[in-house]
């Protein structure tokens, strides 16, 4: 029988996390997708939130039609003027 070597096993661990990691799909000044295996929605807030204060403006999450679906979609929306 064949020993897994370690470097073998850390490479396969790393790739198991990042594949449950929070990361954009796509983005534009419009929108931006954000796909989340573990249906973190604070982190893909953040992600969204970064990607929209490119064009500045703020990232507005749509509603999730389906709540095991892992993309999260963003509208960027202009900033409301201030008082």
């Amino acid at each position: 029988m064949h020993e897994v070597r370690p470097r073998t096993r850390l490479l396969v661990a790393l790739l198991a996390v990042q594949a449950c990691t929070t990361h954009i799909v796509s983005s534009n000044e419009r929108s931006v997708i954000v796909e989340s295996q573990w249906m973190n929605a604070a982190r893909a807030q953040e992600l969204a939130d970064e990607e929209c204060a490119k064009y500045s403006r703020i990232a507005l999450m749509t509603i999730k039609a389906d709540p095991y679906e892992r993309n999260y979609v963003f509208y960027c929306v202009e900033r409301s003027p201030g008082p």
